[in-house]
């Protein structure tokens, strides 16, 4: 029974109405009574909440499904703080956001002509400060796991179509708005926020709110764009990219991937402090000392303890320096003793928190000696990762090479749809509400322009290099002497570099085949390499890492 159904029980039979001359009196006495029941309910109905949401956070909204916006924003707060200041979800953060992008990714295009417009957004300033450099993609990777969302707003240029990348803060949109037939489409993004206006005349700033609506990058519709919704102006020229983690298919927003892991870690974390609350209260004491005289005892013996020097020393030696003794002394007359609490049969250890720890792992998805603890992996272990393991890692890198093809496609459209462009758009192409832009023929050989976009993460895992390279090689000689042409040498050199886990293979593949002024490849315009070369290269390399490996 609820506080509230125990008090209606309590009150259900109402006072006795009184008649005759009393009858104003009772009538004012039961106002004041029902008064009463309603504020006591009113405060109980209070408390019955504020008790729920210590635990849990409250399911409101539109539906039962649905975080509401102030409870996604105190998890994120909470989140955050956990992040920053618990090291159980500060390790499972990095790790992942390490394990994603601490060996980089290899972005290139097939065509040329589109490469250029991909590595331009790459090497972008401003993109490199939000999101393609090193640095940022591993802090938009925590961002996105503590909590849960991240909007990129798209800065394209109309008039030659680069495009510049940039963020809002999640506690900044406020809303939502989708199609009303169609959940899944989404028009608008609704943001709320405060900037500090200044006024050059008296010299002060005062915090001023604005709000304003971004489209979804993908909502382009050809006509009925309003300038305005409810006042508040709608960025055409700016839409959102919206990411999210967590929470169901149905949620509008993310929920951080963290939030399973918080009420377990700041149990392990209590547990911790209980443990070394204990044990710095058994070092409290080190020296138990009984002496006989009562008080006067007690007292002489306090005394000598203060002092480095001997019984009989001259007034002139007294000091008061005490001897170096590990802890306290505690000192009592015969018959006083001072033993700790007796904990045989239920001796409190650190190891015994190892469950709590253990719903941090499997809240987090990582296995238990990523927290610290090697005692539980071995070699194979660390060579092998688990299964489980690298498929998440995995995962989270289909997910980013998504997003950044995404952009990147984004990128190529505004370079083929702004006047100075560097792309060519196709003939005919006036759709305004066409998500892609249709390109143009390559000039060289007549055919559209390939868009596609190669976006390659190195592998996860440290796998035996030479048995790669000697599984490459195979495949490309069918186990022979020579090439047997069943792979191309571009590819070879290209799988070899990334076996051996160069950062930059393009870049190195440029140098190793350059290209003619027509785009074509220089080695594959003259003479291929003399098959005995390249073998005797790849038998130098495998040579060279089998040395390397037993060095």
């Amino acid at each position: 029974m609820g506080v509230r159904d125990w008090l209606a029980e309590a009150f259900r039979d109402e006072p006795r109405r009184p008649s005759g001359p009393q009858a104003a009196l009772a009538l004012a006495e039961r106002e004041r009574y029902e008064a009463t029941v309603e504020l006591l309910q009113e405060r109980l109905a209070e408390l019955e909440l504020a008790v729920e949401d210590a635990g849990w956070q409250r399911l409101t909204g539109e539906s039962a499904r649905e975080f509401s916006r102030d409870g996604l924003r105190r998890i994120a707060a909470l989140s955050r703080l956990f992040f920053l200041k618990n090291p159980l979800v500060a390790r499972a953060v990095r790790l992942q956001a390490i394990y994603v992008w601490g060996q980089g990714v290899n972005i290139h295009a097939r065509h040329p002509a589109v490469d250029a417009v991909v590595q331009r957004f790459l090497d972008d300033p401003a993109n490199r400060a939000e999101l393609t450099s090193h640095q940022a993609r591993v802090l938009k990777e925590i961002d996105l796991q503590v909590e849960g969302n991240l909007f990129l707003v798209l800065f394209p240029s109309p008039v030659d179509g680069r495009v510049r990348v940039r963020s809002i803060p999640p506690d900044e949109i406020v809303d939502i708005v989708t199609n009303p037939d169609d959940a899944k489409e989404v028009w608008f993004y609704k943001r709320a926020w405060s900037v500090r206006g200044f006024d050059p005349a008296t010299g002060t700033s005062s915090p001023q709110t604005r709000t304003a609506y971004y489209p979804d990058w993908r909502y382009r519709p050809a006509a009925a764009r309003p300038t305005a919704i409810g006042g508040a102006p709608v960025e055409w020229d700016t839409p959102v990219y919206h990411v999210r983690v967590g929470g169901l298919s149905d949620m509008r927003f993310g929920v951080p991937e963290t939030y399973a892991a918080l009420d377990w870690a700041r149990a392990y974390k209590a547990f911790l402090e209980d443990w070394a609350t204990i044990t710095r209260a058994l070092s409290r004491f080190a020296w138990n000392l009984t002496t006989r005289g009562g008080a006067k005892g007690v007292a002489a013996a306090r005394a000598r303890l203060g002092t480095t020097l001997a019984a009989g020393a001259s007034a002139e030696q007294v000091e008061t320096n005490p001897p170096p003794l590990t802890g306290s002394v505690f000192i009592g007359a015969e018959g006083t003793r001072l033993e700790p609490v007796r904990t045989s049969g239920a001796t409190t250890s650190a190891e015994d928190g190892r469950r709590l720890l253990l719903m941090v792992a499997a809240a987090t998805g990582l296995p238990e000696s990523f927290f610290g603890d090697v005692s539980v992996g071995t070699l194979a272990t660390a060579r092998s990762l688990d299964r489980p393991t690298e498929l998440k890692f995995r995962d989270r890198q289909t997910l980013w090479a998504d997003v950044l093809n995404d952009l990147l496609q984004y990128a190529i459209d505004w370079a083929a749809r702004a006047p100075a462009g560097p792309l060519p758009a196709a003939a005919g192409e006036a759709d305004p509400g066409a998500l892609h832009v249709a390109l143009g023929e390559d000039p060289d050989t007549g055919e559209p322009i390939d868009r596609y976009v190669s976006i390659e993460f190195p592998p996860i895992l440290e796998h035996d290099v030479e048995a790669t390279i000697g599984a490459i090689v195979a495949a490309a000689t069918l186990g022979g002497n020579a090439p047997a042409g069943t792979i191309d040498p571009k590819l070879v050199s290209k799988l070899l570099l990334t076996a051996l886990g160069q950062d930059d293979v393009d870049e190195l593949l440029g140098e190793m085949y350059p290209e003619d002024d027509e785009g074509q490849d220089a080695a594959a315009s003259t003479a291929a390499p003399p098959a005995e070369a390249l073998v005797a290269a790849v038998r130098q390399l495998t040579e060279a890492v089998r040395a390397l490996r037993a060095g």
